[in-house]
């Protein structure tokens, strides 16, 4: 068990350590958003994801990210416009459920790449990668374990609750409010019990609402609590 805990702490150090992308996904459709999001993070890119036009000024202006990945649907809006008109402009991709000559002509004149749905997710990484250049992925460990849908299950992420939505031995999903529309920290104890207490680190995160996110975190069970964690996502579904 020592060893297993030296390789987690080795993996967390090393992630710190590690310059890495950051990518601004911006799809006022959930499930879309949500679905980038996961396999961007399993290619080792930190995700910063946002469902509506201002959300995404927003974060432009305050965090530019390292690339910015945008639906031209964006409500009222037309995602080409963060990239033209964005208060920091970074290396964009312009993704769209339909083919227009006009729209990919005025994407690429703004130095974006335009990629019609549905597309091959690993042409997506192939462009995404030319985008960044020299800033890489960072290391990454696959998804090993099935996550499983729970209900009614709440924990304290720092000093939120926080409702979970699935689980895996290495790692949650759960949708917080944290207050005053502040993202979750980038790493806490997640609080199931008092016997209970798990190390996460944030992998992504996603505001839901203007007081709501979602958000995905890798776990570290200690040996104390393990057995219980581990037994845990054994009952669910």
């Amino acid at each position: 068990m020592n060893d297993i805990h030296c390789t987690r702490d080795w993996l967390r150090a090393f992630a710190r350590l590690t310059p890495m992308a950051t990518v601004l996904i911006v799809d006022d459709h959930r499930v879309t958003r949500l679905g980038l999001a996961e396999m961007l993070t399993d290619a080792g890119y930190t995700v910063v994801t946002a469902g509506t036009f201002p959300d995404a000024r927003r974060i432009l202006k305050e965090a530019p990210p390292d690339l910015l990945i945008a639906d031209v649907r964006l409500g009222s809006f037309n995602g080409l416009q963060l990239v033209i008109s964005g208060p920091n402009r970074v290396p964009a991709i312009v993704i769209t459920g339909y083919d227009d000559a006009v729209l990919e002509a005025e994407a690429r004149r703004s130095g974006a790449e335009y990629l019609v749905k549905p597309f091959d997710p690993e042409k997506l990484l192939v462009l995404i990668r030319q985008k960044l250049g020299n800033i890489p992925a960072t290391f990454s460990v696959p998804r090993r374990w099935r996550r499983k849908e729970v209900a009614g299950l709440t924990a304290q992420v720092g000093t939120q609750p926080a409702r979970i939505v699935d689980v895996s031995y290495g790692g949650v999903r759960f949708e917080i409010r944290p207050g005053e529309g502040d993202p979750p920290p980038d790493s806490f104890q997640l609080q199931f019990s008092s016997a209970m207490s798990l190390q996460a680190d944030l992998v992504w995160k996603s505001m839901l609402t203007d007081n709501v996110w979602v958000c995905g975190a890798a776990v570290w069970p200690e040996e104390s609590s393990a057995r219980q964690w581990f037994g845990l996502v054994d009952t669910a579904t």
